[in-house]
């Protein structure tokens, strides 16, 4: 990642300059060693993180080198934090922990070259990579079911006695013993609220662990990052129809800090581990783009990597996934604990002002029947998803971020710029962004994966069959396994035309296109339409058949949207061909009627929180 901070010492165009100044959040003024003064984009800084070495994807790591990575990273933390700064300190720190002193100072080398766990890890391209510290899935089993019966209690067993548990089991089986540290990592890969409250009761949980809610303040931008999900009040219809199809759901994230808005993903999906990658996702990226796409003209000044996201205990959240691709990038996970609203207030309070925007729009729902009365949403549904997600982007940036907060006494906009350039009492805060190597690979990180065999005709997903040639060497099963062994294919629900399969060789992932080229691009919701409407029909398919009844739904809703529209242009024209004695009539009527014309307005009041 890139430390944006004044004096920092980056690379434009192969030439070493110094960050001069930060015009937030997008531009920096740098300066070489002649004086000369330039004004570049941040995206703009050259790339030097060599990082090419390791792998693009946190489940290829091998658990035991993370591990040690994880461990280099805490030996090296109080010299990045400040607190050893003089020589003999650092020697003496490298005593303590058993390295060589140069050691440490390489491993300081990498860090900052990258500022992610990726640079610390040990000779990752000599080693076996994915599948070195795989246990058999029947140990894993036994493992996980004896830590949840035996440790995960209130008897609270040492881990060393666990350890002599299992192994007895796994020797009276036939299994090869483990070894106490394998043990140990993955106890370690638990939360820790929930091995404590488990073992010592939810009184202890309460008494020692909770924090205090009134502490919950974020000391400057992007230093913690709300994370929730809700279904908004309203119903969405179809692109074609116009019919309504649902009340889609929105995961946002909220700068406690600043209180702008970080990041959102709108989906008529339930909230997965994809709404949260693609909500962050957004949050560490540039807008510009997003916003050009939308066609809106307004700006949205903040992205970067949070120091904390704080999450609730939904299982969206718990995944393997988002907690190793937090620790590569350095961002702390922060669970709220249950049956405690007060400490996700700012999310949900913004998630109300939301909805209370979305009361306003011709199809709400409202948040409840007294509410709604004899309003009937389905009819007056009018909003696209796409229409949605403009509106809500429109009301987040000329909107909201421009709105004075009464939590804080200034506008969203005015807090943020204040935090990063700095006050009469508070230094500027620095903003860690990524590079665009690091955009690409937390991108593809975030997307869902499926694992898979590679067969002789490729490799099939969904019912479609993916193939190139760099599949080739990887179709044979491997010497010590008659069986062929599954490998990792991203896939973006949003486009299927192209998979992601991660290289073990390569350490990087190939794009992998359809076997049949001729094929058109879909989403995974249109080939799940296509199989369920195959179904209705009692009919048997294979992919072939399947991209043809794609096509032809696409048609059939082509030729129903030019009836609609041919539909409303007779209905115009009835109107306009009415009799002349019918229109006088209503001339008429029209002038004993006052004319006030319904004006929709952004009015909300933003609740003090």
């Amino acid at each position: 990642m890139i430390d944006l901070k004044v004096g920092k010492s980056i690379f434009y165009k192969g030439k070493q300059y110094i960050i001069d100044y930060i015009l937030p959040p997008d531009n920096i003024v740098i300066k070489d060693e002649e004086g000369n003064i330039k004004t570049i984009k941040a995206v703009e800084i050259d790339d030097n993180s060599q990082i090419n070495n390791t792998p693009k994807d946190i489940l290829q790591i091998e658990e035991k080198l993370y591990e040690t990575a994880k461990k280099r990273y805490e030996i090296i933390k109080p010299i990045l934090e400040g607190k050893i700064t003089t020589k003999k300190e650092k020697e003496e720190l490298a005593k303590k922990h058993n390295i060589n002193v140069t050691t440490l100072y390489d491993w300081l080398k990498k860090y900052k070259a990258t500022n992610t766990l990726l640079s610390l890890i040990p000779n990752y391209s000599q080693r076996g990579g994915k599948g070195k510290s795989k246990l058999p899935k029947e140990v894993q089993i036994i493992i996980d079911t004896l830590i949840k019966e035996r440790y995960l209690s209130h008897q609270r067993i040492s881990i060393s006695k666990l350890h002599r548990e299992i192994n007895a089991i796994l020797y009276s089986k036939g299994y090869k013993k483990i070894s106490y540290n394998t043990l140990r990592n993955r106890i370690n890969l638990l939360d820790e609220r929930k091995i404590f409250k488990t073992r010592e009761g939810k009184s202890a949980f309460n008494n020692k662990l909770r924090p205090s809610a009134k502490n919950f303040k974020a000391q400057y931008p992007l230093h913690i990052i709300q994370i929730d999900h809700t279904q908004l009040d309203i119903e969405v219809v179809d692109e074609t129809y116009r019919k309504p199809i649902g009340k889609p759901y929105i995961t946002v994230a909220i700068d406690v800090f600043s209180r702008m808005i970080y990041g959102f993903y709108l989906s008529l999906d339930a909230p997965s581990f994809y709404s949260v990658g693609q909500t962050l996702y957004l949050g560490f990226s540039p807008k510009d783009n997003y916003l050009k796409k939308l066609e809106i003209d307004a700006t949205w000044e903040i992205y970067g990597v949070p120091n904390t996201i704080h999450l609730d205990n939904a299982a969206e959240f718990r995944g393997e996934q988002l907690r190793k691709v937090c620790e590569i990038f350095g961002i702390n996970i922060d669970f709220r604990p249950r049956a405690t609203p007060n400490y996700g207030g700012h999310i949900e309070r913004l998630i109300g002002n939301i909805n209370m925007e979305i009361h306003s729009l011709l199809g709400t729902t409202f948040s409840n029947p007294k509410e709604r009365r004899e309003y009937d949403s389905s009819k007056k549904a009018v909003f696209t998803l796409k229409e949605l997600e403009k509106y809500i982007v429109t009301w987040i940036t000329k909107y909201y971020h421009n709105k004075i907060h009464s939590g804080i006494g200034k506008t969203p906009k005015e807090k943020f710029f204040e935090g990063i350039m700095g006050n009469d009492t508070t230094p500027p805060a620095p903003l860690k962004i990524l590079t665009t190597q690091e955009l690409e690979i937390a991108r593809i990180t975030l997307l869902p994966y499926e694992e898979r065999t590679i067969q002789r005709t490729g490799v099939s997903l969904f019912g479609i069959t993916y193939y190139d040639e760099c599949l080739i060497p990887f179709m044979k099963p491997t010497p010590q396994n008659k069986q062929k062994e599954k490998y990792i294919f991203r896939y973006d629900p949003k486009d299927l035309s192209k998979i992601f399969f991660y290289h073990p060789t390569l350490n990087e992932y190939v794009e992998i296109p359809y076997k049949n080229l001729n094929h058109p691009k879909i989403s995974l919701w249109e080939l799940k339409n296509a199989k369920e409407y195959l179904k209705s029909k009692n009919k048997n398919y294979d992919e072939t058949v399947l991209f043809e009844t794609i096509l032809e739904l696409r048609k059939m809703e082509e030729e129903a949207a030019e009836k609609t529209k041919l539909h409303r242009r007779r209905k115009e024209n009835k109107k306009v061909s009415k009799p002349l004695s019918e229109t006088k009539k209503n001339e008429t009527n029209t002038k004993e009627t006052k004319f006030k014309p319904k004006i929709k307005k952004f009015d909300i009041d933003l609740k003090d929180d």
